[in-house]
């Protein structure tokens, strides 16, 4: 499975968390990848994440703006405001309802 890893520096301080993303449907070939791993700072938001993101991969970020995904931090559903922790896996994925 490919992996890339992005630093960038962030206001708030240094890159010194790992975070593990695995982006799902359709999400994934807005990428090209379906697994990255980003080093942001101390500190930093899921929102500072989408931010991030956004930035380094603008076709995602028209993707995200036409389907706002679900987060999950390991198995619990994130929201903007939830703090990421070194070495956490974060799943980005396309919300579905069926019936």
């Amino acid at each position: 499975m490919m992996n890339l890893i992005a630093n960038s520096q962030k206001i708030k301080g240094e890159c010194n968390l790992q975070i593990h993303i695995r982006l799902a449907e359709p999400f994934w070939r807005s990428v090209g990848i379906r697994d990255l791993s980003l080093n942001i700072a101390d500190g930093s938001r899921v929102s500072d994440l989408l931010a991030l993101l956004r930035k380094d991969y603008p076709a995602l970020s028209v993707e995200l703006d036409q389907s706002p995904p679900h987060i999950f931090i390991e198995d619990l559903e994130a929201d903007a405001a939830s703090f990421l922790t070194e070495g956490g896996h974060l799943h980005i994925v396309w919300p579905v309802a069926g019936g």
